[in-house]
């Protein structure tokens, strides 16, 4: 079996992603804002990369059947409905809601997937959900974090670690790692996943400015919820094999 994790998006060849399970990663905080909202009823989500291509398509759409999300620099965008903090993504505000969303890291990182023969949403929320499901389909996957503008991200790359590790016990065998898989489950056993951890890294320290710390504990949050959210064609739906847990809010 080979696993691959890409460290940042520039690593990433889209040659290397063909015909196999890519599980893109933004811990902090895009992919913990796709878990969370499509655990509490969100229709769908499309990330797009630019702030003028969120508000077409929300035009095309209607405005009245769409929320758009997103931030730059950690903050809401003006104008739009939802920023990128979790916490907002409660089922009051999200279910039934086709979401459209622009992030600077994790949506670019989605878009950069766009070959491979399936397109998971991984965070620590979900985890467990993810390693059962490629343990379950024995696919050869990826893991491609998104990194902080296009630099590594150690936040990203202890939770591919992890996710990496997991995989690993639950299909004992012989794997053919890359080099980032290896340093990766190596930082998360030397660090861990978890909120003292993501207060050090420039992505956290970005969000304690933003006056949005309280993000940092609910990202860190391991297998809370068993969802798998994929990519089909533009848009993010859950996998029918998902299950919401009557704890998301």
């Amino acid at each position: 079996m080979r696993l691959d994790v890409y460290l940042t998006p520039g690593e990433a060849a889209p040659g290397e992603m063909a015909d196999r399970t890519v599980v893109v990663i933004d811990v902090l905080r895009a992919s913990t804002c796709i878990v969370q909202a499509l655990s509490v009823g969100a229709k769908s989500i499309y990330p797009v990369g630019s702030i003028e291509e969120a508000l077409r398509l929300a035009n095309t759409f209607g405005r009245e059947e769409v929320l758009l999300c997103g931030e730059r620099r950690c903050l809401p965008i003006e104008g739009f409905d939802l920023g990128n903090s979790p916490r907002e993504y409660t089922r009051e505000r999200v279910a039934g809601k086709t979401l459209v969303m622009t992030t600077t890291n994790g949506t670019n990182a989605l878009a950069l997937a766009g070959g491979a023969s399936r397109v998971v949403v991984g965070s620590l929320l979900n985890l467990g959900a993810i390693v059962d499901e490629i343990a379950r389909s024995k696919s050869q996957p990826v893991l491609l974090c998104a990194g902080r503008e296009k630099h590594f991200a150690l936040e990203d790359a202890t939770c591919a670690g992890l996710m990496a590790a997991r995989l690993m016990d639950a299909l004992p065998g012989d794997w053919e790692l890359n080099d980032g898989a290896l340093a990766a489950i190596a930082l998360a056993r030397e660090f861990g996943v978890k909120q003292t951890v993501f207060r050090m890294t420039a992505g956290g320290r970005a969000v304690i400015a933003a006056a949005l710390e309280e993000d940092l504990a609910f990202c860190a949050q391991l297998d809370k919820l068993d969802v798998l959210p994929v990519l089909h064609e533009r848009n993010i739906i859950l996998s029918p094999s998902s299950t919401t847990p009557l704890a998301a809010s």
